[in-house]
Order: C-alpha cells, then sequence, then structure tokens
C-alpha cells in the first residue's frame, strides 16, 4: 500500500514539474513574442494551460486599447499641428492687409485716399478680431468649458433678427430669404447666445453660396423643434464633412470663409443637447438642426 502511495505521489510530482517546465517555457515564448512583435503588440494565444490562455487573451485586448489610444494621439498631434498652420494663414493675411493699408494711408496726401485705406484696413482689423473670436469659441469647445444656459427662447424672432442683420449683403445679392413660419412664435430650449451664434453662421453660409434661393423651414415635433436651411447652391459640396474644422475644398476661402463657422455651429447645437447634419439633392443642400422644444409653451398657451 505505501510503495503504491509513493509511486502515486512520485507520478503527480513529475506531472507537476512536466507542467511547471511547460508553463516556463510558455513564459520564454511570451517574453519572446513580447519583445519581437513590440510594434503591432498581439501575442499568440496558442498555448496548453488555459489560464495562462485567457491571461493572454486579456493582456492582448489591453494592448488592443494601447494601440487605439495611441492612434488617437497621433491623429490628435497631426490634427493639432495642422491647425496650428492653417490658423497661423488664416490670421496673417488679413494682419497683413491691415498693416499694408495703414502705411498707404500714412504715405498718402489725398485725404480722401487716406480715408479709404484706413477704411480698408478697419475691414480687415474686424475680420482679424472676428477670427480671434472664432478660434476663442473653439478652443472653449475643445476643452469643454462651453456650458449652455437653456432658457425659453423664441427661434422665429432669433431669425429673423438675424436675416435683418445680413439684409445688407441680402440685399446685395438679391437674395430673398423665404421663411413662412416669421410671424409665429416657435419656442425651444437653448442658450441665448449659442443660438444666436448657429442662426447668424447658419444664415451668413447660406447667403454665401445661394445663387439666389435660401429657404427656412420648421417642423415641431412632440420633444423637439426641427430647423432647416435649404441653400440652392452651384457647389459640390461634401455634406458629410462641413461640419470638419478648417473644411473647405479650397470653395469656401475664396469666398470669404474659413472653414470654421459650421465646425463652431456643430459644437455650440451639441452643447444644448441637440443634432445636426447636412445633405445635398442636386442644387440643395440641406442643413438640419434639432433643437429641445420648450414644454412650457403647450401650458402658456391654454392659459
Amino acid at each position: 500500500m505505501l510503495y503504491i502511495m509513493i509511486l502515486i505521489l512520485a507520478a503527480a510530482v513529475l506531472f507537476l514539474l512536466l507542467k511547471l517546465t511547460a508553463i516556463k517555457k510558455e513564459m520564454r515564448r511570451i517574453s519572446r513574442d513580447m519583445s519581437d512583435n513590440e510594434s503591432e503588440s498581439i501575442i499568440s494565444v496558442d498555448f496548453i494551460d488555459k489560464d495562462l490562455q485567457a491571461m493572454i487573451l486579456e493582456v492582448n485586448r489591453l494592448y488592443g486599447k494601447i494601440t487605439e489610444i495611441r492612434r488617437i494621439s497621433r491623429n490628435k498631434e497631426r490634427t493639432l499641428r495642422d491647425s496650428v498652420s492653417m490658423i497661423s494663414h488664416d490670421m496673417r493675411t488679413p494682419l497683413t492687409s491691415v498693416i499694408g493699408y495703414l502705411q498707404m494711408a500714412d504715405r498718402a496726401e489725398d485725404p480722401d485716399e487716406i480715408k479709404e485705406n484706413i477704411k480698408t484696413a478697419l475691414e480687415k482689423a474686424r475680420y482679424l478680431n472676428g477670427l480671434i473670436n472664432d478660434f476663442f469659441e473653439i478652443s472653449l469647445i475643445g476643452s469643454g468649458q462651453s456650458k449652455a444656459v437653456p432658457e425659453r427662447l423664441n427661434l422665429s424672432e432669433i431669425i429673423c433678427e438675424e436675416i435683418l442683420s445680413q439684409s445688407p449683403e441680402i440685399d446685395r445679392r438679391g437674395i430673398q430669404p423665404r421663411f413662412d413660419d416669421s410671424e409665429r412664435d416657435i419656442f425651444v430650449l437653448a442658450d441665448r447666445k449659442m443660438l444666436g451664434r448657429v442662426i447668424q453662421n447658419l444664415i451668413s453660409n447660406s447667403v454665401r453660396y445661394t445663387r439666389g434661393r435660401i429657404d427656412i423651414k420648421i417642423t415641431e415635433k412632440e420633444d423637439f423643434t426641427e430647423l432647416r436651411i435649404i441653400t440652392d447652391t452651384a457647389d459640390k459640396i461634401a455634406a458629410d464633412r462641413i461640419f470638419d474644422m478648417f473644411y473647405t475644398e479650397d470653395v469656401s476661402r475664396y469666398k470669404g470663409g474659413t472653414g470654421l463657422g459650421l465646425y463652431i455651429v456643430k459644437g455650440f447645437v451639441e452643447s444644448m443637447g441637440g443634432n445636426i447634419h447636412a445633405e445635398q439633392a442636386g442644387s440643395d443642400l440641406t442643413i438640419t438642426v434639432v433643437l429641445k422644444r420648450e414644454v412650457y409653451q403647450i401650458i402658456d398657451d391654454i392659459d
């Protein structure tokens, strides 16, 4: 009996030694895979031991997350470099113009010429100031510091005010925006400053690109309001990219844009809990903004 027990114990010890040797061999292979496969960070999971196999699967999963984080980080670094380059270019151009026109005014002797040069320099300076404000708002959006303060706002009224403020350019280009709901109160829950900037950018964008027709339509749903701005444009625009920062395809730049306005619009709309998308069918570019509806409107209407 004792002899049998000794044989069993010896067999068990031998089995454990063999398994330990196999595990050590597999651990050496893991170390080799990790050092030789540094770029892909994926380790083979063809192991004898199931627990070790499960551990390596988890390690590979973590490696996958690390690889994705690195990829995102590289993309962000590349985007940051591109953004700095674009910002420098966009700011240098009007700044150079301001300096140039002021120098011309300083050298000029004719009062009318001096006045005209100063007027042009002021226009360029205002454009530069607007550009700086755009960059500031982008920094707030990117850092998450752009917080919406929702309140009850009359969407129709804000649209009408913005159309009126841009009437000089609208009249100059012979555009007649169509807004059938201009005399109807339509309330939404939004941040006053953000909503004003959203409407301003959307209408100015439409005025810049339209061939003459701009349709503004509002549809009220149970818990949200949908605003659609339809612009008749001759340009072929990648609708899925127009909200990207600095997206222009060399179109908006020669029309006076920087590719920042719609990026800011998207950031503000999402900060207010809404969403925005665009689509182009033929010559019609439709930008749709979905905003939260003011729930108290029903109560007020009853009262």
